[in-house]
């Protein structure tokens, strides 16, 4: 005969309990030092995508490596991803730096580059921040890209002789201290009528503008015109009619990849 021996109901207890709290508390303290470590630009999927393009470089494969790197490249620009987005440009603008006033300014102020490859002011003008140009080429970075106008229309009362003797007088203290720095002079932006209403100096920018690219072709620098962007995109303008959305900068940084082949 089997005997068989119930068991006492107040002595049962659940099998997986230990366990599930025990999985529970791993979960929470790996996501509190994943939400809390510095971040590095990339996602884990970048990162794993450009391991597998190394680890097939290693197997020599170079025509696919190279069309690999260019579609990780467009996928970091153009994916779902904003910080991808942010950090693609920070890649395209390594070594590289922008100077110039407050509509510069948000190119760090939206975080789509980093502070050290910014230089700005804001109300930024030739005649009151030469410790920018100063600053920038002690960096000696292999291209800067300078944006200074939209004030000075207004500081010089359209004189854009004065204007451009002095920022040929500013960049030619650039090439002296950083000779080997490729240097790129950005349009004035375009203010909105009623911004020129207000200040009517501002309606100079494009006689100034004609004197930057002057200037560009005398002195053998490469001009980058993004006086369009707002204009064909009215809703990226800012209440002033001066400055700017953050969707504008990759578009302007768009302008200066190009020209530079970044």
């Amino acid at each position: 005969m089997k005997i068989i021996i119930a068991k006492d109901p107040k002595k049962r207890k659940p099998q997986w309990t230990g366990v599930i709290v025990y999985a529970l508390l791993l979960i929470f303290v790996f996501n509190f030092f994943d939400w809390n470590r510095p971040y590095d630009g990339y996602t884990r999927y970048e990162v794993e995508v450009n391991r597998e393009i190394v680890a097939r470089e290693q197997k020599g494969d170079v025509a696919k490596i190279e069309k690999d790197i260019s579609l990780v490249d467009a996928s970091l620009k153009n994916g779902d991803s904003l910080s991808g987005k942010r950090a693609w440009y920070m890649e395209r603008f390594r070594n590289c730096v922008v100077v110039g006033d407050s509509l510069t300014e948000g190119l760090s102020v939206y975080q789509w580059l980093s502070k050290k490859q910014v230089f700005s002011s804001v109300g930024g003008s030739l005649n009151n921040d030469e410790k920018l140009f100063r600053k920038a080429a002690a960096t000696y970075p292999k291209a800067a890209f300078f944006a200074f106008g939209m004030n000075d229309t207004i500081n010089y009362r359209g004189d854009s002789k004065a204007f451009i003797k002095r920022y040929e007088k500013l960049l030619d203290g650039v090439h002296k201290k950083s000779p080997k720095t490729k240097i790129y002079i950005c349009s004035i932006s375009t203010p909105t009528s009623k911004a020129i209403k207000q200040k009517k100096s501002l309606g100079h920018y494009k006689k100034f503008n004609k004197a930057l690219q002057k200037m560009c072709d005398d002195k053998g620098y490469t001009y980058v015109d993004a006086s369009r962007i707002l204009p064909t995109h009215k809703d990226l303008y800012a209440g002033d009619g001066i400055h700017a959305a953050s969707a504008y900068y990759p578009m302007w940084m768009d302008k200066m990849i190009e020209k530079a082949n970044l």
